[in-house]
C-alpha cells in the first residue's frame, strides 16, 4: 500500500507527524518549540491534531494511536473508492446503451428511406 496514504499528518510545507510528536510528547528543542507553535498558529487542521494528540494522557501511546487512526482512515477511504467505482459503471451504460439506440434507430431511418426513394 502506498506509504502516502498510511500517514495521516502528511508534511505538506507545514510539519510532519514526527514534528508534532515530538512536540506533544516534550522532546522538541526551543527552536523546534517555537518553529511549530508558529505553524501551529498558523494551520487550523495542524492546530487541531495538536490538541487531538495533546489529549492521549499517555504520551507513549501515541503513535499507536496515529497508526490506528491511519489504518481506520485507509479502511474507510478503500471502501468508498469502491463505493464509487461499483455506483459509476451503472452511470455510463445508460447513456451508452441510448447513445446506441438512437444511432441504430437513425441508421434504420435511412436505410428504409433510401429503400423507399431509391
Amino acid at each position: 500500500m502506498d506509504e502516502k496514504l498510511l500517514e495521516i499528518l502528511i508534511s505538506s510545507g507545514e510539519i510532519n507527524e514526527q514534528e508534532l510528536l515530538a512536540y506533544v510528547q516534550g522532546k522538541s528543542t526551543p527552536e523546534e518549540k517555537h518553529k511549530i507553535e508558529k505553524l501551529l498558529a498558523e494551520s487550523e487542521f495542524a492546530n487541531d491534531a495538536a490538541e487531538g494528540l495533546d489529549m492521549v494522557e499517555n504520551k507513549d501511546h501515541i503513535p499507536y494511536v496515529l497508526n490506528d487512526l491511519n489504518r481506520h482512515l485507509v479502511k474507510k477511504l478503500i471502501k468508498k473508492r469502491r463505493k464509487m467505482t461499483k455506483r459509476g459503471l451503472p452511470d455510463l451504460i445508460i447513456p451508452a446503451v441510448a447513445m446506441i439506440f438512437i444511432i441504430l434507430v437513425f441508421m434504420i431511418y435511412l436505410y428504409l428511406r433510401k429503400r423507399l426513394h431509391g
